[in-house]
């Protein structure tokens, strides 16, 4: 259905400024819709063209005529290309991004980021996209859409909508539009074809009196059956007051009062004025920052052709919230040609279709030969002309001529040959080549095979970048709409990106946990890739593989594997493999509390202390071992001198009593040598222990970065 005014707070249509009257709006509503639509009738023709040749409608009528009681093939394998293409935009699932800028902060970001997780999946967003990249590689285009919604029928918080347009012409575009996503575009109408009952239930007295005259509706916005609605998209923009505060943000303020500013903030039930949350910043002449600007903002009407129906309705957001994923486009002259993956197949498609419906039509003809019988012979004709029906090897005639048999046609070669030549035309106009749809072909190695199948994905490359870009468009109005829909204290669901779920408060100035949802400025960016799923499988993979080259990591990592498998009870298992880690090392996976941050670091200053005085009492036992030292050598050195002071007392000593003289001073000498040299041994393992004491803190450290880092590496952007 065209947009659901429900969604919206009821109002009576107000008439823009600018017009006279309903009526001239109306007028000029109907010319620029008619305009835009001629604009690109031609685009529009041929992508119809395209969507039915796509289902199967490959014969035009003249061959059809033809052709009229022969074989008619239509052999299409388009659906299974278009699918190849469509395949892998949904294996490498976008995901949308959101990066901290200026005032904004890392958990910040991560809430956002997950808020939109939760709203993609609470409106199938990967099926919105798949279903516009569908349409964008069939015909050349596809649209989608972002907006608010209410939460439910009995509430009045809203939640942001993203929304499938069906139909690849469903959105009319403003012709000036040349940005791929439709971002510079001015105006577009979104069209929906009513059922006259439906529309007469609603809006009974905005249908024409008139309806069955065609000149009153020359341009077919009324039926018998059916009324066009449209909504008419429309960028405004109005002056605004900007200012620059000292955090380096930028806000739009009220400056009725110059000396007090105040920051206009937009919800969902109007402008609100709030204080600044920081001073205004003053520029190098002394002036407060604050200038003059324009404020754009979209603005719809639902119209039908003659009436006014609802509006305006305005998002504060600086483009249109519909999105385009074209495919490829041409500039020709004054026109774009615009084109997706059909339209250069189709003639290769007719000739393969008819040749192969021609040997068709030679093969059920070569079983059957004719004979030449005289005219005479009426009696046998019937049994050759039946000949073909049984095994009978005697074919009995009367008269004087016997009958000739003339053998089948050859089945003309060139024929076939034709057929596999605009199989290879098709494959090189779509840019799949067998290998690139998973079919056998003449590349043997792996390498090969590889290079065609990249060959394959740089040639369709364009319909991934085209939609990458629109949500990623898509991305940028959902983070502008979050304040806006998010304007009240509530409770929102953020999904990680291993798809678990959590829950938030924010805007909850009561609440110590709340968040202020609209705090901040962020930048979004979209990233590819297969989801998480498929991520965890592979990992799971690569770590059985790590496991075979490094079976010791299985002892510290073995929970680590079993919670990335897939089989029923692996988490059981991951947390029995978890409690049977090391004390300390399962914990290092978790986020400490407060509380144990505290009770950790009680224990590292005792540890610590512990280690200071262990060491003091080292350094005791050291300066006790010295003056050991130093006492033996003394002793040594007073035996030594007493041993040759007696020498010296008594010359005439005999040479026994001189011998034992000096084997005393020798044994003291060496005892001192000992003694010094044990002091030595005990200084160096006292030493070594005092440094062993001093390294346990860093080493520690070291150890617990080591296995951090180990268990959980780093991302490539945070390795860089």
């Amino acid at each position: 259905m065209a947009y659901d005014t429900a969604d919206q707070p009821a109002r009576k249509a107000k008439l823009p400024s600018g017009y006279k009257d309903e009526a001239e709006f109306c007028q000029e509503v109907r010319e620029l819709f008619q305009n835009a639509v001629d604009y690109d009738l031609e685009n529009r023709d041929e992508a119809d063209a395209d969507l039915r040749f796509l289902a199967g409608d490959q014969w035009d009528d003249d061959a059809i005529k033809a052709r009229a009681g022969k074989p008619m093939l239509t052999i299409n394998d388009l659906p299974q290309k278009i699918a190849q293409v469509v395949g892998d935009m949904r294996i490498n699932r976008p995901a949308i991004r959101v990066r901290p800028a200026e005032d904004a902060d890392k958990d910040l970001a991560e809430v956002r980021e997950g808020l939109i997780r939760a709203i993609e999946r609470d409106n199938d967003a990967q099926g919105v996209y798949i279903a516009a990249g569908e349409n964008q590689v069939a015909c050349g285009i596809g649209n989608f859409r972002v907006g608010l919604k209410y939460a439910d029928d009995t509430q009045f918080e809203r939640d942001i909508d993203i929304r499938n347009i069906p139909g690849a012409f469903a959105v009319v575009w403003d012709p000036f539009s040349m940005e791929r996503t439709g971002k510079d575009a001015e105006w577009c109408f979104v069209e929906e074809a009513m059922p006259r009952k439906a529309f007469e239930r609603r809006w009974k007295q905005e249908l024409p009196s008139e309806l069955e005259v065609p000149k009153s509706d020359p341009d077919g916005w009324y039926t018998r059956d059916e009324v066009r609605v449209v909504e008419f998209w429309r960028m405004k923009s109005e002056p605004a007051t900007y200012a620059r505060l000292e955090t380096g943000s930028t806000v739009e303020v009220d400056v009725k009062d110059p000396m007090m500013p105040m920051m206009i903030r937009r919800t969902s039930k109007g402008v609100a004025l709030e204080p600044l949350p920081a001073p205004v910043a003053i520029d190098r002449d002394g002036e407060p920052m604050i200038r003059k600007g324009v404020r754009k903002y979209a603005c719809m009407y639902l119209m039908t052709g003659n009436a006014m129906l609802s509006g305006p309705h305005e998002l504060p957001i600086p483009r249109l919230p519909i999105f385009r994923a074209r495919g490829w486009e041409i500039n020709v002259r004054s026109k774009r040609v615009r084109f997706g993956l059909v339209r250069f197949a189709r003639d290769s498609y007719r000739l393969r279709n008819y040749w192969r419906s021609k040997s068709a039509e030679m093969l059920a003809l070569a079983g059957n030969g004719k004979w030449i019988l005289n005219e005479r012979m009426e009696g046998d004709q019937d049994a050759f002309r039946e000949a073909y029906k049984n095994d009978d090897t005697v074919l009995i005639y009367s008269g004087e001529v016997p009958p000739q048999f003339v053998g089948p046609p050859t089945l003309n070669s060139a024929v076939l040959q034709e057929s596999q030549i605009l199989t290879q035309d098709i494959k090189d106009t779509t840019g799949l080549h067998d290998a690139s749809l998973g079919v056998a072909s003449n590349e043997t190695s792996g390498k090969a095979i590889l290079a065609r199948q990249r060959e394959g994905d740089v040639a369709t490359f364009i319909y991934h970048d085209n939609l990458q870009a629109a949500i990623s468009e898509a991305g940028r109005v959902i983070n502008d709409l979050i304040p806006l829909a998010y304007d009240t204290s509530r409770t929102i669901r953020v999904i990680g990106e291993d798809e678990t779920t959590k829950v938030q408060r924010i805007n909850d100035p009561m609440n110590p946990e709340s968040i202020d949802i609209s705090r901040g400025r962020y930048d979004v960016v979209v990233e590819t890739g297969p989801s998480y799923s498929t991520k965890r499988v592979e990992a799971a993979e690569s770590m059985m593989q790590f496991m075979q080259a490094v079976p010791g990591a299985a002892q510290i990592a073995g929970d680590l594997i079993a919670r990335n498998m897939d089989w029923p009870g692996a988490d059981v298992i991951a947390e029995r493999l978890k409690k049977a880690l090391p004390p300390g090392m399962a914990e290092q996976d978790e986020e400490p509390t407060e509380e144990q941050q505290q009770q950790q670091a009680m224990a590292m200053q005792a540890q610590q202390e512990q280690q200071a005085m262990q060491a003091q009492a080292a350094q005791l036992a050291l300066a006790e071992k010295d003056a050991q030292v130093k006492k033996t050598q003394a002793e040594a050195i007073k035996a030594m001198r007493e041993a040759e002071a007696v020498g010296e007392d008594s010359p005439m000593e005999s040479p026994l009593d001189q011998q034992l003289k000096m084997a005393q001073v020798r044994k003291a000498q060496a005892d001192a040598i000992k003694a010094e040299v044990e002091a030595q041994r005990s200084q160096v393992a006292l030493q070594g222990d005092i440094m062993d004491l001093q390294r346990k803190p860093l080493e520690a450290m070291n150890a617990e970065a080591d296995l951090e880092i180990k268990l959980n590496p780093p991302a490539p952007e945070q390795a860089e």
